[in-house]
């Protein structure tokens, strides 16, 4: 989890200022364990969680030197955004330096509960309909598995990163369905925003992230966290920065998808291989 980092940052500057009252220290410790969060945080959010004014909120903000909440965000977007470079691999050995990477996520990897699993292809199984969403590097991780899962049960409905500005996409959701959301930082607001409208439907949310924090973990009924390098479950040579790994997800959602067929059957399988007839073409 990304923490205000002392020295220069402005929350030193106010504390070398003046001691913050109890009120503040509250916001400043809130901040600091979610600061990875606040461009996708509201100043109500944040003061709703405390159980502040959020005009308290606003006013920390503008103690720390900004304008308003708002300008506090801006400015921590930038500082996220600048640490999101793709990560730089040793140049005596890149290839090397990469597979030991990608071998040590899927040996973290290997670690996920599988009660966990169960519990979300028992949600995948059972819901009325299926939403799959996913933004920018997310995007094709949300795509395989709808593509998987369309496969297996009816009624599964892939939503890009736009669809949050269309409702029409998804003005049928309700709380007997199902909403899966992918989401690696950087964290997508258009996601954010499906998440809040089906979720304001009654759907439930399952969530694949590469980190507890990620927006609407706090709603989600699972959340299911992949390692991913430079986030702590793996050698941290990799920095945080980096380009979206897609290897992690697409073989969870194969996993899923087997374990969703044990539930359904492979009656849409079958059937779909019937109507496929001569148009796939197998090479032996």
């Amino acid at each position: 989890m990304t923490e205000i980092r002392e020295g220069p940052s402005p929350l030193a500057s106010l504390r070398a200022q003046r001691p913050l009252t109890a009120t503040e220290g509250r916001i400043a410790a809130h901040l600091t364990q979610h600061w990875a969060e606040l461009p996708l945080m509201s100043a109500a959010e944040v003061a709703q969680d405390l159980g502040v004014n959020p005009s308290s909120v606003t006013r920390f903000a503008q103690a720390l030197g900004y304008r308003g909440y708002p300008d506090l965000q801006r400015a921590v977007r930038l500082e996220l955004r600048a640490r999101h470079a793709p990560a730089p691999l040793p140049a005596e050995s890149q290839a090397a330096a990469h597979w030991a990477r990608e071998t040590a996520v899927f040996t973290a990897l290997a670690a996920m509960p599988e009660a966990q699993l169960d519990r979300v292809a028992g949600r995948l199984a059972a819901a009325r309909r299926v939403w799959v969403t996913g933004a920018r590097g997310s995007a094709p991780a949300a795509a395989y598995a709808a593509h998987l899962w369309r496969g297996v049960r009816p009624d599964v409905h892939l939503l890009g990163g736009e669809a949050g500005a269309d409702p029409e996409r998804w003005l049928d959701a309700g709380p007997q369905d199902l909403l899966v959301a992918f989401t690696v930082r950087r964290y997508a607001q258009g996601t954010a925003r499906l998440v809040q409208a089906l979720g304001a439907r009654g759907a439930a949310l399952v969530l694949v992230t590469d980190g507890p924090a990620a927006p609407g973990a706090r709603q989600a009924a699972e959340v299911l966290v992949l390692p991913a390098p430079g986030l702590g479950q793996v050698p941290k040579e990799a920095a945080e920065g980096r380009f979206v790994p897609l290897a992690a997800p697409a073989s969870l959602s194969a996993l899923l998808a087997a374990k969703l067929v044990d539930r359904v059957g492979t009656a849409r399988l079958e059937a779909a291989e019937r109507e496929l007839g001569e148009q796939d073409v197998f090479a032996y």
